[in-house]
């Protein structure tokens, strides 16, 4: 959800910087005390504190994380809610997020995921328009960013749910068909992450997805062998850290894109038609298992379009 606690904060802060605890330490506390701060054993004073948010690059002045982890009913709402979101299941997602938007504090993390879920959800159910949802997200991503409206990846450490909300801006232009101005942020988010957040486990299902869209605006540019080349990427990440939910997803735009390059004749290919056939069916049962309703339908229509029965039974 990217609701974290001070210590949380400042470990992330710093390892999103590349500093060690030495390196941010230095003049403000001990390497102790910092260790302290961030396993939660000492709370930091409001000095100290003012100190290590200026090293990190960060407004003296903001509040930083402030929800309980402790709040159980809370934490339950936003994993169904959550998981209703995974599924599409828009009619859930809706009553979820209008009970947590009743039911958060005030905090900033707290506003800044009410008002970003709801901007994405308003933009599916077509509420509102892709532009409205860009200038909702810009704000919500204000919240807790400093000048965040260019985007600016390189002068500030991103959180990552910020991660998440630049992703859902980059979608913004998906929506729009700006393609490339969608594909152009969605690779600087990118190889910010990879640059900076590279291996940290926080950031790993941010990155599946960005690249997930990678996939489907090159394949929808022509760019097909770069798409297989992005889904593949993906894909591994996703066996290695055991992502299930966005495997029927993954696998059926990797299929798509590889069909485009047979269709093409031109370039040289080391997969076959029957490759093809073998990931869809593998998509289709792997929604089928996650519950994934509506992805299953789409699976099944694909397959049975491409390769319609006999050769292959749903039974």
């Amino acid at each position: 959800m990217g609701v974290y606690c001070v210590s949380e904060m400042v470990k992330r802060y710093r390892k999103s910087l590349c500093l060690t605890q030495e390196k941010l330490s230095e003049g403000i506390c001990s390497v102790e005390t910092l260790s302290r701060f961030e396993n939660g054993r000492q709370t930091p004073g409001h000095q100290v504190y003012q100190q290590l948010m200026e090293h990190l690059g960060k407004n003296k002045n903001r509040v930083y994380a402030i929800v309980s982890g402790r709040n159980f009913t809370i934490s339950d709402m936003v994993a169904e809610y959550e998981d209703a979101r995974n599924k599409s299941e828009y009619k859930k997602e809706d009553k979820i997020l209008r009970e947590l938007e009743e039911a958060v504090d005030d905090s900033l993390a707290s506003r800044q995921y009410v008002m970003a879920e709801r901007a994405v959800l308003d933009m599916r159910l077509k509420r509102i328009s892709a532009q409205e949802g860009r200038a909702q997200l810009r704000n919500s991503l204000e919240i807790t960013a400093v000048k965040p409206q260019k985007e600016d990846l390189e002068r500030y450490p991103f959180t990552d749910y910020e991660m998440l909300i630049l992703y859902y801006i980059a979608d913004t232009y998906f929506v729009e068909k700006r393609l490339k101005e969608g594909a152009h942020l969605l690779e600087k988010i990118r190889k910010k992450m990879k640059s900076c957040y590279c291996g940290q486990d926080d950031y790993l299902y941010e990155e599946i997805l960005i690249t997930e869209r990678l996939v489907y605006m090159n394949g929808e540019l022509g760019n097909y062998r770069k798409a297989v080349a992005f889904a593949e990427e993906a894909l591994k990440i996703c066996r290695k850290e055991k992502y299930s939910v966005c495997l029927p997803q993954l696998l059926s735009e990797m299929e798509w894109n590889m069909e485009q390059l047979l269709k093409c004749q031109e370039e040289e290919v080391d997969f076959t038609w029957k490759d093809c056939q073998e990931i869809l069916k593998m998509a289709y049962y792997l929604s089928a298992a996650l519950g994934q309703e509506e992805q299953k339908k789409q699976i099944y229509s694909r397959y049975i379009e491409n390769f319609p029965y006999p050769t292959w039974s749903f039974v």
